[in-house]
């Protein structure tokens, strides 16, 4: 695994990596190979943070899951309830010279469709299609706040029935909203007080404090031929977009994320300290959607969606030898972990490059699950 990584660092994609292997609760491997700034000679650190991008919606899930524990909310709620701005939704059917054509949507849009991004809308501009013209001139993505993305995209008609189809859009990001408007506080408060209080994240953040940005890990891309940054080192750490974005803001560090990822595995706690009902982290970790295979993880026909990751569910089609229930997700800068509940087995593979070096993933975790002997 050591080999493959730091080759992978060495002749690039990669710049910097850290790896992380847990197994029945205790960290066996930890190990940093590369830069947190090549171009500017700064080695990898074992606190080096990284930003997440979707491995944030896990955390905002759990979140979601919180307040469902606590009765503020059920799954089967509608959205509207708690967000006005999402009552009858509308299905797009064409647009004319008017203006889009839309049906209304037969079923009413449920906080379980936030959860496992089957709410119904696209995933966003991008494809040139009509509808995906309508989304980029909404720039729901370039709202100041959580509310003001929460109106804008409202306004947007549906590509599907809730319900109906599998679609990675921007649900979390409503459903960070959600969490906002249920609890009473800013999200990363919510947040910063469940989660990342009890279970010791330090080190996790929509905004990283001035005083740690020397511990960012760069993102880089190719331009050119040439290496390059992709996020200008100057805003790196700042909030991603205009508001906390629950689908991918985040900010965190390989031994925070572990934290939280061990207490998924323990069934929701971690070091004494009780985050989660046990069947609540069960329900999470469990097929909530089918087989997808959807084009944005790989296309990978063996893994469905739970809630805030995806779950193997079959080995017919496998990219790797991980178990089957075997929980995770990663982010589109080159983040990525996994948890194993048949091995209590944890893989995380953290680096910071555009675009999301997935290829690697899949040679990666078997070298890490080929390890195991016992």
């Amino acid at each position: 695994m050591h080999q493959f990584v730091a080759e992978a660092v060495e002749s690039y994609p990669l710049t910097g990596a850290i790896t992380l292997i847990a197994r029945r609760g205790k960290v066996i491997d930890w190990q940093t190979y590369g830069y947190q700034d090549k171009l500017k000679g700064v080695p990898m650190e074992k606190d080096a943070i990284f930003a997440l991008a979707s491995m944030t919606k896990t955390i905002v899930s759990a979140g979601a899951m919180l307040l469902v524990e606590q009765g503020k909310i059920r799954l089967s709620d509608p959205v509207s309830k708690y967000l006005p701005e999402f009552r009858d939704p509308q299905v797009f059917v064409r647009l004319d010279a008017s203006g889009p054509v839309t049906r209304p949507a037969m079923s009413s849009m449920q906080i379980r469709h936030l959860l496992t991004h089957t709410a119904g809308w696209a995933a966003g501009p991008g494809d040139g299609s009509d509808l995906a013209r309508l989304y980029s001139s909404n720039g729901y993505r370039d709202a100041s706040s959580l509310e003001e993305m929460a109106e804008r995209l409202g306004q947007l008609p549906l590509q599907d029935d809730p319900g109906t189809a599998y679609v990675y859009g921007p649900a979390i990001d409503v459903l960070g909203a959600l969490i906002q408007r249920v609890s009473g506080q800013p999200l990363e408060a919510f947040l910063k007080q469940h989660l990342f209080e009890p279970l010791g994240m330090e080190d996790t953040f929509f905004t990283v404090p001035t005083a740690k940005r020397h511990r960012l890990t760069q993102v880089f891309k190719r331009e050119k031929g040439e290496l390059a940054y992709a996020v200008d080192p100057a805003e790196h750490g700042t909030m991603r977009r205009g508001f906390a974005s629950g689908g991918g803001g985040l900010y965190s560090t390989v031994p925070d994320y572990f934290r939280f990822a061990q207490m998924l595995l323990n069934k929701g706690s971690y070091e004494g300290r009780v985050v989660l009902g046990k069947k609540t982290v069960e329900s999470m970790m469990r097929n909530q959607t089918g087989f997808l295979g959807d084009g944005v993880k790989s296309n990978n026909l063996s893994e469905a969606y739970g809630y805030g990751g995806s779950v193997k569910i079959d080995t017919f089609y496998e990219k790797d030898m991980s178990s089957v229930g075997t929980y995770g997700w990663g982010g589109a800068v080159s983040t990525w972990y996994r948890i194993d509940p048949e091995e209590a087995f944890i893989a995380m593979f953290f680096s910071q490059h555009l675009p999301m070096s997935s290829s690697l993933m899949p040679p990666f975790a078997n070298t890490a699950w080929q390890a195991i002997i016992e």
